[in-house]
């Protein structure tokens, strides 16, 4: 009877487990294509290519850290190579017999703030980055060379940018996917430079749900007035919802800031959510209570996790550029990390970074990524809060064993709210031969430094010695891992003289001089 009631309980709890929701995504492989070029992920989903005809492979040529590569040859039509994301991010590929005619690439949510500065080579097609196509079949959003500029905005003057040209004819749409929102406000900047506009309005850049549900929201709108000037708008819904547009006139070839919100009032559900745009906003100043425009008409409330650009069928030709996401206002001028570079010196990796701006920036904790597959904090390095002044940091991590290390900063605002930076590679690796460095500084008084090294981990015994061939001083007396190491030898209960320091591991022997001087 027990064993009859285990077995019922049993199967309730597997039934009542829910499998781990997952999807496959078939791309066919021909000649000079694949299909689907681009496409949104996410992590535990399943890849397969599958040659439909011709001499082909599949290369990643980008992965996100920790992630597999794969490089696979196809033996014939119909022979398959299978790819299962198990690491969140961007990842691109190509046919590496065709790198130029034959790339893609595919992505997960990108966690927010997300920056985007279009930091690819020119004539790309976002498409090859992550951005994936969701309307329209030709004239492609591509990057150029140059980016915008804008002062006091962080995503100015990076990288590159794309346009957006519209008119007659199939012209694509295209998004990048983000972690989903539905509470809170969702904040998107960018600059824009309009070279034209006609009097027909038309939207380029919206929020938007799921692929599946075309509720598009908070649209941005230009237009020409029919003067020759140029009208900045926005709507909270889709076809049918009025424009609120902003009370001023704007010029063309002129590059503005805009920055527009999506405020949710209580959750997504219901049709009382707000949105909002502003113009050349100070974003080193509190968030302003009022838009420049406003909207609040009753189209639904959504849960948004896309950003899209627009090219449409109005004649309009546009640069877009610097697209920050974030949560908060804030988040739309995060800390600008100018630079981050990792150098070694033996078994030591020195790490250094630059910021450019700012703001409410708690700090750095720095965090390591070595052959334990898994990332640890190592060290906290606190930060300037806000400033636009530039800064230097630096921090050390010594003593390190051979060995593969990755190392990335993760900033964090004085509310908690973080981001991380990229990803810098170093190689440690053993010494060739055991070594006993000349102490430095030497003469010394009191304190001087010792360096070795060991080509193979061992008991070590480093022990000092005076002349008369005392010891009085032992420093080493343990094993340690291949590498090269330091100690600090103070001297000051010793008198001034000649002293021997002499080191012991696996059979070798060396000793040097050195000379203490009070």
């Amino acid at each position: 009877m027990k064993n009859g009631y285990f077995l019922f309980l049993l199967a309730l709890v597997v039934l009542c487990i829910k499998p781990t929701q997952s999807t496959t995504f078939n791309i066919d492989v021909g000649n000079f294509y694949f299909s689907e070029v681009s496409f949104d992920a996410a992590v535990g989903d399943t890849v397969v290519w599958t040659l439909v005809e011709g001499t082909h492979r599949t290369t990643s040529t980008l992965v996100p850290a920790g992630a597999a590569t794969w490089d696979y040859t196809f033996t014939g039509v119909s022979d398959t190579y299978t790819y299962i994301i198990a690491v969140p991010g961007v990842y691109e590929y190509n046919c590496s017999f065709h790198p130029i005619s034959m790339r893609g690439s595919f992505a997960t949510p990108a966690s927010l703030p997300f920056l985007e500065n279009f930091e690819y080579d020119g004539n790309d097609l976002l498409a090859y980055h992550g951005w994936v196509n969701h309307s329209g079949s030709g004239t492609f959003v591509s990057v150029y060379s140059g980016s915008l500029t804008f002062p006091g905005y962080p995503a100015s003057g990076i990288g590159n940018h794309t346009q957006l040209d519209g008119g007659s004819g199939s012209r694509e749409d295209i998004h990048r996917a983000f972690e989903p929102i539905s509470s809170g406000s969702l904040y998107a900047a960018f600059l824009v430079n309009v070279d034209t506009a006609e009097a027909d309005n038309g939207y380029v850049a919206h929020f938007m749900p799921p692929i599946g549900s075309f509720s598009y929201r908070a649209r941005f709108f230009l237009q020409d007035d029919g003067a020759g000037n140029l009208n900045f708008g926005i709507t909270k819904g889709n076809s049918g919802s009025e424009v609120s547009w902003v009370p001023s006139n704007f010029s063309y070839d002129v590059t503005y800031l805009i920055v527009m919100k999506y405020e949710y009032i209580g959750n997504a559900t219901g049709t009382d959510d707000v949105v909002k745009l502003w113009v050349n906003p100070d974003l080193s100043s509190p968030e302003p209570t009022n838009g420049d425009a406003e909207n609040i008409d009753t189209a639904s409330d959504e849960v948004n996790t896309l950003f899209a650009l627009r090219q449409g069928g109005e004649d309009h030709y546009i640069l877009f550029d610097g697209l920050t996401i974030s949560t908060t206002w804030s988040g739309l001028v995060p800390v600008e990390l100018v630079s981050f570079n990792a150098s070694v010196n033996e078994n030591v990796v020195i790490l250094s970074w630059i910021t450019a701006t700012e703001l409410n920036n708690s700090g750095f904790e720095v965090q390591r990524y070595d052959e334990s597959q898994a990332w640890e904090k190592i060290g906290f390095v606190t930060g300037n809060g806000s400033t636009t002044e530039i800064q230097h940091y630096s921090f050390i991590d010594a003593n390190l064993p051979e060995g593969s290390y990755a190392y990335r900063l993760k900033q964090v605002d004085l509310d908690g709210s973080y981001e991380y930076s990229n990803i810098v590679y170093v190689e440690i690796t053993s010494p060739i031969e055991y070594e006993l460095s000349q102490n430095y500084p030497n003469p010394f008084n009191p304190a001087t430094t010792i360096k070795y090294s060991l080509p193979e981990a061992g008991n070590v015994k480093l022990v000092v010695y005076n002349l008369l061939g005392e010891q009085v001083e032992e420093l080493v007396n343990e094993f340690k891992e291949a590498g090269v190491h330091t100690i600090n030898f103070n001297a000051e209960n010793l008198n001034s003289g000649l002293y021997i320091y002499r080191i012991e591991s696996n059979g070798i022997v060396k000793s040097k001089k050195m000379t203490l001087l009070k």
